[in-house]
């Protein structure tokens, strides 16, 4: 584990400072929108603004959160908006955190771009733009304020790996106020993707986030609802069943009103657990980063000859990255469904060993843990999607009983199994396992960092 360095200021709770900010993304119609690769077409409309959405603390330390209403950001990208940020606004990188919310109805990020050695399109400077605006009008904005913490229970999820699968209920749940009592902000964290709308949908979404923040503004007005995706990777809208390799088509959606419903489920659980608060002045706010060497899944012959023969295809073959997912559909019909789900799930499994490192940008990369403390809440920041079994095991082990895991943060490296959703029966099959990046043994090393910098914070 390699410290970043000094992450926080020593001594005691302070007198707490807030400003937030909310500031639209403007994505242009016409371009590709990211998420689903089933999707036909490009962007043709807007079902809800999409937002950046900041909020900065400022007590013995202080951090700055930027929540973006976008699929995803590379490690490098995300490393350059902080990079900026921490020089317009003074907050040392490692106390910037900037993520996305995950919704599949928003622009493309530019990442095929950045992976195939290509220049983002022109929107996509644009976007980045607006997150470091956004940011830095939170911090121009501080003010006295008070802070409360606490958890509210909304059941909108479903674990899509099995049927009994876990699934956490729970939603962090942090209430900034202005110092005479009126509402600044709601952070809150809850672990389901933002996924009711599907692949068909060619209109720009925050999918069901939007509608969740909708119903915490009603109920806290003046408040800016900023949802930060918890550990989600297995657990998607309970509109959706179970994933499934043999079964095409599993991401076709709900319409914009079952997607709706969704959301005001969750802001109107959140919105009341938040009502109930009781904010102060004197809080913590603390960060600290570190980041962890681990290895990148690698390629081998087996697994290429595995593939191939899953396929018919002789041991000679060379498809290309591209080839590889249009010719497993095409060669495994007619084929009963389970043993067609063993044949497709030889191919993701050489693709994803033949590909992890260029998702990581490295072939053992610098995984960053980033955990923050703002007043009774521990959250760990991950640039991966965890299962929920990684959420669950940070509640465990984290020294507060306000914790969370933040998902997506300060870029993705794809998916983040715990080491035990690798041993389960039909791992081979799963979704999750085969579009992780990194060793099994990845989510144990971080929640490992974490815990031992959540300690110094705590």
């Amino acid at each position: 584990m390699r410290r970043i360095r000094a992450a926080r200021a020593e001594g005691d709770v302070s007198t707490l400072r807030a400003g937030t900010c909310a500031l639209a993304l403007e994505p242009p119609l016409g371009v590709p929108m990211m998420g689903y690769g089933a999707r036909v077409g490009v962007a043709e409309g807007v079902l809800d603004p999409l937002h950046a959405r900041a909020l900065y603390l400022a007590a013995d330390a202080d951090v700055l959160l930027v929540e973006c209403d976008l699929c995803l950001l590379a490690p490098p990208q995300a490393d350059a908006v902080r990079a900026r940020l921490a020089a317009r606004t003074g907050v040392p990188v490692e106390r910037i955190l900037v993520g996305c919310i995950h919704t599949h109805a928003g622009p493309d990020t530019g990442l095929g771009a950045l992976l195939a050695g290509r220049e983002p399109d022109p929107h996509v400077a644009a976007l980045l733009d607006a997150i470091v605006e956004a940011g830095a009008r939170a911090r121009a904005a501080a003010a006295p304020a008070r802070l409360g913490v606490g958890r509210a229970q909304a059941r909108i999820g479903r674990n899509r790996r099995r049927e009994d699968g876990p699934v956490d209920p729970e939603a962090l749940v942090v209430r900034v106020d202005r110092e005479g009592g009126a509402p600044l902000a709601v952070l809150y964290v809850y672990g389901c993707h933002p996924t009711a709308l599907g692949h068909e949908n060619l209109a720009y979404s925050a999918d069901w986030v939007a509608a969740a923040g909708e119903a915490i503004a009603a109920r806290l007005p003046g408040a800016n609802p900023i949802f930060a995706l918890g550990a989600h990777a297995d657990v998607d809208p309970r509109t959706r069943g179970l994933l499934d390799l043999a079964v095409a088509g599993k991401s076709r959606g709900v319409d914009p009103a079952t997607c709706r419903a969704l959301g005001r489920e969750v802001g109107e659980a959140v919105a009341a657990a938040a009502a109930g608060l009781a904010t102060a002045r004197d809080v913590a706010v603390r960060a600290a980063a570190a980041r962890v060497a681990i290895p990148a899944w690698r390629a081998d012959e087996a697994s290429r000859r595995a593939a191939l023969a899953a396929l018919d295809l002789p041991p000679d073959a060379e498809p290309r990255t591209s080839e590889w997912f249009a010719l497993e559909r095409a060669r495994t019909e007619g084929h009963p469904p389970a043993e067609r789900r063993e044949r497709i799930a030889r191919v993701p499994r050489y693709v994803r060993d033949r590909t992890a490192a260029r998702f990581a940008f490295a072939e053992v990369p610098e995984v960053e843990v980033q955990a923050l403390r703002l007043g009774d809440a521990l959250l760990l920041a991950l640039p991966l999607e965890p299962t929920v079994d990684v959420g669950l095991e940070w509640k465990r082990r984290a020294p507060s009983p306000h914790a969370a895991v933040v998902a997506i943060a300060n870029g993705w490296m794809r998916y983040l199994p715990h080491g035990r959703n690798f041993e389960e029966p039909g791992a081979h099959l799963s979704y999750e396992v085969l579009q992780s990046t990194l060793v099994p043994e990845a989510a144990e090393r971080l929640l490992a960092c974490g815990e031992r910098l959540a300690r110094e914070l705590a």
